[in-house]
């Protein structure tokens, strides 16, 4: 039965992403927003909605493990996995001026999230303090949005409110899909023994990060690459600052460093390698594509 669930939830968040995405892409141009910056806030959000449920689900329940296993993993999985399986379809170009400061936002948050891990400040207090930086996030994105009018190639569409409801509906679909995904994946696991920091680290996060997966997937057939480097970048900072955020508003964390140090060594260096490709590159390709995925396939070998 569990298998059955495991087909469902993909099926459920594939169909998800593709609501998503295509409404998305229909709002950002009848209202002149960036896709770039619908990717970093609305589809980000939404890609997020399962790591936000599996968190604040395992926070009210004393889970601490899945927590932070969830949040690390979904981080890495993003750029080591999703970001490289999405250069397999094509390469992507590195618009510099659109991402310098998502690039900043992101650095501040894992910045934070590796001292608060190194340091077991899992607390209350710095749950608000990420809530904060949440909002300042959101709040800068859609006050600095990029206009489109200047650009004649952009075809403007008619902005309908049954769009927003489509966007809702799949993002339900996604959270449902993720839901039943996850819970099957962690049956399964379970049924093989695997402790629970392997089993957030790893099939968790993996769960957790097919939305993104799915929607980058369905973005780049449409040839929209913008909404994929944005749902990526915005996915990571909203896992830190929202995710993680919101859990220690629920309950403080405490986990051994000694469990997560593989995790927390790959999550620096998934970091590092992102950012300095994003800052260095002109072109994202398949040279990047199979050293992230090479570097994800050692990341979970040496963590199971």
């Amino acid at each position: 039965m569990d298998f059955l669930y495991f087909i469902l939830g993909s099926a459920f968040i594939f169909l998800g992403s593709t609501y998503l995405i295509d409404n998305s892409i229909i709002i950002a141009r009848s209202l002149r927003i960036s896709p770039f910056v619908i990717g970093l806030t609305i589809i980000a959000f939404g890609t997020s909605l399962p790591e936000l449920v599996v968190s604040v689900m395992a926070s009210i329940r004393g889970e601490g493990e899945i927590v932070i296993g969830n949040v690390v993993g979904s981080n890495i999985a993003n750029v080591f996995l999703v970001l490289p399986i999405i250069l397999l379809f094509k390469p992507i170009k590195v618009e510099i001026n659109l991402i310098k400061q998502s690039i900043i936002y992101l650095f501040i948050a894992t910045l934070i999230l590796c001292v608060l891990l190194a340091y077991q400040l899992l607390y209350f207090i710095y749950g608000v303090v990420l809530l904060c930086l949440f909002c300042l996030y959101i709040a800068n994105q859609l006050n600095g949005k990029e206009s489109l009018r200047e650009n004649t190639n952009i075809k403007f569409l008619e902005f309908k409110m049954k769009h927003v409801a489509y966007i809702i509906f799949g993002i339900i679909l996604l959270a449902l899909g993720s839901e039943l995904f996850i819970n099957s994946a962690i049956a399964i696991a379970e049924f093989f023994n695997v402790p629970k920091i392997v089993i957030s680290v790893s099939l968790v996060a993996f769960g957790t990060s097919m939305p993104e997966l799915a929607t980058s997937i369905v973005a780049i057939r449409k040839n929209e690459p913008n909404f994929v480097i944005g749902n990526i970048l915005g996915s990571n900072i909203i896992n830190i600052f929202l995710v993680l955020g919101s859990s220690l508003m629920i309950n403080d964390i405490s986990i051994q460093f000694n469990s997560i140090y593989f995790p927390y060594l790959f999550l620096i260096i998934s970091s590092l390698l992102f950012f300095l490709i994003l800052l260095f590159q002109n072109l994202l390709n398949r040279v990047h594509s199979f050293t992230f995925l090479l570097l994800y396939i050692l990341f979970i070998y040496l963590t199971l």
